[in-house]
Formats: structure tokens, sequence, C-alpha cells
């Protein structure tokens, strides 16, 4: 994954000119996977989340991830499927997956926006039809192209596709930990990996602001990718 090679460089930017000591990686990563199967899950779907958040902001905000389609059924036939608005947007996508108090995947943020927006269409179109005693209303997702979960990046989609390393590269590439960061224990082994001092750590010779480090187990607003 391109964590990895952006984590390792980000790690000898933040030293200076040395080269991370492997031992420092191997205890953290050997603590990861010493961790509850539950945790290391979640610090899985944290790393897909942010995977998500990074790829998305990539794109333009209006974009069309996908849309409803809709259809119902009186007297015996089937309408064609008919498109609904509004459509799934890339800023709906951030925002249930930078919002949501739990961390979510790519796929979840989508299915939180469909849950919503599904019945809100099948309610308008039930009441819209004037269909004695009702109809069959059902209604469908549809991706578009571009961001169908067979062509995005794996990363926002295969929890496999995160090993122990690329956890740790993830946590090193962002500035702080999120609100309600819930493994406050692994900070001191990243801050030699050359995370920064919004998790905690001390300031690296080559910090040009000389902050102080603040608390790893809260992080700042806004510090969420």
């Amino acid at each position: 994954m391109n964590y990895r090679l952006g984590g390792a460089l980000l790690a000898v930017l933040t030293c200076g000119c040395s080269i991370v000591d492997p031992s420092d990686r191997d205890e953290l990563r050997d603590r990861i996977a010493a961790m509850p199967l539950q945790a290391i899950s979640e610090l899985k779907r944290w790393g897909m989340n942010t995977a998500a958040v990074r790829w998305l902001r990539s794109k333009d905000e209006k974009d069309q991830v996908g849309k409803l389609q809709c259809r119902y059924q009186a007297g015996g036939q089937w309408t064609n499927w008919a498109d609904q608005e509004p459509p799934l947007t890339v800023a709906d996508m951030l925002y249930h997956l930078i919002k949501t108090p739990l961390w979510i995947t790519y796929e979840m943020a989508k299915d939180q926006w469909e849950s919503v927006e599904r019945q809100a269409r099948k309610t308008d179109l039930m009441n819209s039809l004037p269909i004695p005693g009702g109809a069959t209303v059902e209604c469908r997702f549809v991706w578009d192209f571009r961001y169908d979960p067979e062509k995005v990046p794996v990363e926002l989609t295969d929890p496999d596709e995160f090993d122990s390393d690329d956890i740790i590269d993830a946590m090193i590439a962002v500035p702080a930990p999120p609100p309600g960061w819930a493994f406050p224990e692994l900070v001191p082994l990243l801050c030699p990996l050359g995370a920064g001092p919004g998790w905690g750590c001390p300031p690296t010779p080559t910090d040009p602001t000389g902050g102080q480090p603040t608390d790893p187990t809260g992080g700042q607003p806004g510090d969420r990718p």
C-alpha cells in the first residue's frame, strides 16, 4: 500500500537525517499483534476510515457517488426504475465518515446515507401515488462507476489489506489522534517512529514551532482526517 512508502518517508523527514531503528517498529508491531482481536479490528476500521477520507478529499465534493432508483407495482405491473433525488455525493460520504461517533468504512458510510434516504423516498413516492389501496414500492442503490467499491483503492473496502505496518503508518501520517482515541498505550511507541507533537510526542529538532506536546488521548478539534 501507498501508506508504507509515505509513512517511511515521513519518519525519515521528521527525524532529520537519521533512519528509524527497526527495533522501534518491531516493538510497536508486536504490541499491536498482541492486542485483542476486537481492538485490532477497531484499529483496522480506523485505518480504513482514514484512507477513505483521504481519498475522497482528493475528489470534487459535488461528484455523484451513487443514487437511489425506485419503482412501484400497481395493478400487477411494475413501473420502470426511476432515478431519485438527491443523489449521494462525495460531500455526503465525507460527512458520515467524519461525523459518525464510531469509525465507519467507505461502504458503511454509503449504507448510513441509504438507510435514511431509502425510507424517505419510498414514503414520498407512496404519498404521491393517487392509487386506491396504495402500491408496492421498492428502491435500489446504484453506484457511480468511478466510486464503485470494486473500482476504489482496495484499502477502502478490505480490512485484510491492513496489517500492523499499515496501521502504524496510518497513525504516523495523521497530525494527532482523533477524539475518542482508545489506545493511548501505543503513543510512546509511536514517538520514535516520527509521530508529531499532536500525539503528545516531544518536538523534534526539525520542528520549526518548538511547540509543546499535547494530550494524546483526545486530540484537538478538527484533527480527525
